[in-house]
């Protein structure tokens, strides 16, 4: 016996393979009752890759569709349209040929490169594109919604058919007292 056998390096069997390919997670779980030999030991998890719920994501997640529903419902509303939100369509209020727009209730203001995606994910047609966004005020504050739309899209509908041109000023400074 050599003093190397003394030293508990060896202890727990083979050697873990760390070029072993990571157990596959599901891409879509499958929630159930996850069945352990003894009954006391089953839990609510993913009957295929056995990941335990967590409650408080689950319902954080129930609580912000829930949120998110109710702001589709008000912006409806404010507007005379139509919700169409649960129908998988890329925009949630329609205000027929007219309008549509796409909800969102959140707890931080989105940039405005977000802003376009969501507004360019709606196929352009003859209405008026554009996005929604309130924040969470929080209990007893005032929801504050602003509206952004396609400047061109809504210059078609509201605005002057023939481009107005505006006189150049010929110099910078007119002596008025205002910097143009």
């Amino acid at each position: 016996m050599t003093e190397y056998d003394e030293l508990p390096f060896f202890e727990g069997g083979a050697s873990p393979n760390l070029a072993a390919p990571k157990p596959k997670v599901c891409r879509r779980h499958k929630w159930g009752v996850v069945f352990v030999n003894d009954p006391d030991r089953d839990y609510f998890g993913c009957e295929r890759c056995g990941k335990p719920t967590d409650a408080l994501a689950s319902r954080r997640g129930r609580n912000n569709r829930a949120r998110g529903g109710r702001d589709e419902l008000a912006v409806a509303r404010l507007l005379g349209g139509t919700k169409v939100g649960p129908l998988g369509l890329p925009h949630d209020v329609e205000v027929p040929g007219y309008l549509r727009l796409q909800c969102k209730k959140l707890a931080v203001w989105p940039s405005l490169s977000k802003v376009l995606t969501w507004i360019d994910a709606m196929a352009p047609r003859d209405d008026v594109r554009g996005v929604t966004v309130a924040d969470t005020p929080g209990p007893g504050g005032r929801t504050r919604r602003l509206l952004i739309v396609d400047l061109d899209e809504y210059a078609r509908w509201n605005g002057d058919a023939s481009p107005k041109t505006l006189p150049m000023p010929t110099s910078r400074h007119s002596g008025d007292g205002w910097d143009r």
